[in-house]
């Protein structure tokens, strides 16, 4: 399982899952630490078991951001859902993304499978970047309004 699937799946970013593994338990609140220990049936008082192996690095990659409040996500509707378009960014840059400095996602949060250009993974159909931005409007009218905010940015870049 990817950070980015276990992060969907509790509820936290993925940036909480990537300092639990790097040993920076405290920088996460218990709250989430408890429903990852939860959900993977890991009781808290017992000593961490060794880290699965991770897959190896992509060379020459891209990764894309997985928050959906970076401006790197363009978001989109189909049929009244929220979707978002990332843009993807070279590896070779760095793991962080260059908008909002989380870390890059490689690999389909569900499968596995090295990312491509697209919303959705072609190989089993997720989501790349899950909808956490809690819309309180019609998705249609805050997509369009989040992609003038987009387009504004990048003017101000240019």
């Amino acid at each position: 399982m990817t950070q980015s699937a276990l992060a969907q799946r509790v509820g936290c970013k993925q940036s909480a899952i990537s300092m639990l593994e790097s040993g920076q338990a405290e920088k996460v609140s218990k709250e989430t630490v408890e429903k990852i220990a939860k959900l993977l049936d890991v009781p808290l008082e017992a000593s961490p078991a060794p880290a699965a192996a991770a897959q190896p690095p992509l060379s020459g990659a891209n990764g894309y951001c997985p928050s959906a409040a970076c401006p790197s996500n363009v978001p989109y509707t189909v049929q009244g859902e929220l979707f978002f378009w990332p843009r993807l960014q070279p590896l070779s840059a760095g793991p962080r993304c260059v908008f909002c400095g989380e870390l890059l996602e490689a690999r389909c949060p569900q499968c596995g499978a090295p990312v491509t250009d697209g919303a959705c993974c072609p190989q089993c159909g997720a989501a790349r970047v899950t909808n956490t931005v809690g819309t309180d409007s019609v998705p249609d009218a805050w997509a369009e309004r989040r992609r003038r905010e987009i387009a504004d940015w990048k003017s101000l870049l240019s």
